[in-house]
């Protein structure tokens, strides 16, 4: 019986000896969709608080629930610039302004007052919530199931979010966006379903929506350090492969590249075409995308059967969309 054991152990190590590559985890971020270059060291982060006709109820709850889902938003957007690599060693500061314009349009801040704000926190670039309105939902109703009776509600918060970006140096606005989106809670309960049991409560769900809007705009010009996995070809047989191999765990990827580039030359088709994935792996680690791309074609017009060829040229398409530079 313990031989029997040990056979299929032999032939368990035997075939899993004949894998040729490893996986390695990274960390990368691509260039923000909205590219933003902050002059100075220092940044400010306006919170615009409209104020408004209060003297109902109702009215007054409207714009509590308002400013809930402003103060959200932009304590998201500063949490994520914060770990931004894009803004790595600017100080960031918030500042909350009151307004009483009543224009339907949202009118951009006045430069009286934008430098009124750059002169208090010596930033030159003003990153402003223009306005942030939320509009939150609710309904619940009974569902018959046979003769049971049960109870569906939801709770949707959609929103309506403008941003600007003022360059107090060039007198310009970099950047105006309007986002808009829907959050939507349900649930089904044998009981009447209502916001804060099973569902959020109204300034909950708000608040979520007004992180929800901070963290779409910072989507676009705060990009984020993202973590994934990369295949390495890794051939037990081939001392240069594994050295190679060992110099890239070391982050030295130019040394590493220097044997792959050589072993792209090798006789043996397959090597040749290992080799030259990793090169591609090399590049995009440094950073070139294109390079990377035309080194994968190289490994398939050798050995068009290497595994991860067509997923990996996927991979590298897509970062070359999301580093393409901006018009």
């Amino acid at each position: 019986m313990w031989i029997k054991k040990f056979k299929w152990l032999v032939l368990f190590f035997s075939l899993t000896s004949c894998i040729s590559y490893s996986y390695i985890d990274i960390e990368f971020y691509d260039s923000p969709q909205k590219s933003i270059v902050v002059p100075g060291e220092n940044l400010l982060v306006v919170e615009n608080l409209h104020l408004r006709n209060t003297d109902t109820p109702i009215r007054e709850l409207d714009w509590a629930l308002d400013s809930v889902a402003s103060n959200e938003a932009t304590d998201a957007l500063i949490s994520l610039f914060k770990t931004s690599p894009w803004y790595a060693g600017i100080s960031l500061f918030k500042h909350i302004y009151y307004r009483n314009d009543s224009s339907r349009v949202v009118l951009p801040l006045s430069w009286q007052v934008i430098d009124s704000l750059s002169n208090v926190y010596n930033s030159k670039m003003v990153v402003s919530l223009e306005y942030l309105k939320v509009r939150p939902y609710y309904d619940t109703y009974p569902l018959w199931r046979g003769d049971f009776k049960e109870y569906y509600g939801f709770i949707q918060v959609s929103s309506y979010t403008y941003w600007r970006i003022y360059n107090v140096e060039t007198r310009k606005i970099n950047l105006g966006q309007l986002l808009t989106d829907t959050l939507l809670w349900e649930k089904n309960d044998w009981i009447e379903v209502t916001p804060g049991n099973q569902l959020p409560g109204i300034f909950e769900a708000c608040a979520f929506a007004g992180a929800d809007a901070g963290e779409q705009f910072a989507q676009l010009i705060a990009p984020q350090w993202q973590k994934d996995s990369r295949a390495v070809y890794v051939p037990n047989t081939n001392k240069e492969m594994s050295r190679a191999y060992q110099l890239a765990m070391h982050g030295n990827w130019l040394d590493a590249a220097a044997i792959w580039q050589r072993l792209s030359s090798s006789t043996s088709k397959e090597l040749a075409a290992q080799a030259a994935f990793n090169m591609a792996l090399a590049n995009e680690m440094l950073g070139k995308f294109q390079l990377s791309i035309e080194w994968l074609d190289f490994a398939k017009s050798k050995y068009p059967h290497l595994k991860f060829l067509n997923e990996y040229r996927d991979i590298l398409q897509h970062r070359i969309e999301n580093n393409k530079p901006q018009k």
